[in-house]
């Protein structure tokens, strides 16, 4: 049975084929859009809900929490350290971490803090670096991998892309994270007196301490509200006796804007899919109905030669049963396949994405598809066989 059902498929490929894009398409789309936007949502709120509040010079909420936590926005601007020596003296405040971004390597950004913004990663090779030491780095596994780097190698970092804007002096890799599949993946992370030792040597001295922002845990809820009462709109001396104005914000209360944004992308693109799907139903059945039609001729002969109507609806399910898991298999190899290529795209908003990531509800929607492609085979073959036993 299975022999002469893959013979029949071989005479009909070109239907075959017609069937086959068309669940690849519908499926793989459905597939590939709830797996980015879940894994982009999931991305945004798991560093959100790390720190309590962030403090920064005045301007977009957004940009300050996509610079700090995600590396995908350039910083406000600086401040001065002073703010951080405020504090860590404060005792409502369990821990301040002072976050710097400037230069880059090889077009990955480079970070200066301290190693408690790494609490929570695991080294694959090596160490963290020494908070009392400068020139050492810490890098994201992408960094490594792509650049063949290793322990005890020495990197450049420069001021931009323009040839010769590289740094003399080189930092020393200390330590290289495990993949996390998050924009950690792809920072280089140093002693914030790394980044001050740098523009110090190049004659930036005036520039020395400052740093971007502040990345703070306070030891409640409740203070933590307090501390942005006090912080937001600060005025302070910084550069040049010039005032910065300050801005405190909640992480997630500025996340929730850009779920939000994100949202209502993913329900666009869900009503889209759902357009295509109800059309490529369509297509299924008008094709699969046809084939069965231009079968007539195939059934009578297997009829004459004694093969029951059973059998005969046997065989065209299993015709459309390996059809549907080729095209489903198919249409899932297709949506990660495209994870690869969207992921240039979707970094941009902080987030890597992880092909071998598997959401349930993606392989509800592979078996609905499954189940659809093989619904009109068997409603036909149920009619047939109600027809038969009438006659």
């Amino acid at each position: 049975m299975l022999k002469f059902a893959l013979k029949n498929m071989a005479i009909k490929r070109v239907q075959i084929i017609l069937v086959v894009l068309s669940i690849v398409i519908s499926a793989g789309i459905g597939v590939l859009a709830f797996n980015v936007s879940n894994q982009v949502s999931d991305g945004i709120v798991s560093n959100a809900q790390y720190y309590s509040l962030i403090i920064g010079p005045s301007g977009s909420q957004t940009q300050l929490v996509m610079n700090t936590m995600y590396f995908s926005e350039e910083p406000l601007g600086t401040m001065p350290y002073s703010v951080v020596a405020n504090l860590e003296m404060d005792s409502r405040v369990n821990q301040v971490v002072p976050f710097a971004m400037a230069d880059s390597y090889n077009g990955y950004g480079v970070v200066g803090t301290t190693s408690a913004y790494l609490d929570g990663k695991t080294i694959k090779e090596g160490a963290l670096f020494d908070d009392k030491q400068e020139l050492e780095a810490v890098i994201g596994y992408n960094v490594a991998r792509y650049n063949g780097l290793n322990v005890g190698d020495t990197i450049y970092t420069s001021h931009s892309a323009i040839e010769g804007d590289t740094h003399e002096q080189g930092i020393k890799v200390v330590g290289i994270l495990n993949e996390s599949h998050s924009s950690f993946d792809n920072i280089v992370f140093t002693q914030l007196k790394t980044l001050w030792h740098m523009h110090e040597h190049e004659g930036e001295e005036a520039h020395s301490h400052e740093i971007c922002a502040i990345l703070v845990k306070a030891k409640n809820p409740g203070v933590a509200l307090q501390i942005i009462n006090e912080y937001d709109g600060k005025h302070i001396e910084g550069d040049n006796d010039k005032d910065v104005t300050l801005q405190a914000i909640e992480p997630m209360n500025a996340v929730r804007g850009i779920l939000k944004d994100a949202d209502n992308t993913k329900y666009i693109v869900f009503v889209l899919c759902a357009v295509i799907l109800i059309m490529n139903v369509m297509i299924i059945s008008i094709i699969t109905l046809l084939n069965m039609y231009h079968s007539s001729k195939e059934i009578t002969l297997m009829r004459l030669i004694g093969i029951s109507m059973r059998k005969i609806n046997m065989l065209y399910i299993i015709q459309n049963g390996i059809i549907g898991i080729v095209s489903t298999l198919l249409a899932f190899g297709v949506s990660r396949l495209c994870l690869l290529f969207m992921n240039d795209y979707v970094s941009q908003m902080g987030v890597v994405l992880n092909m071998g990531k598997v959401y349930p509800l993606e392989l509800v929607i592979l078996l609905g598809v499954f189940v659809i492609s093989i619904l009109p085979t068997t409603i036909w073959t149920l009619v047939m066989s109600k027809r038969n036993a009438q006659e």
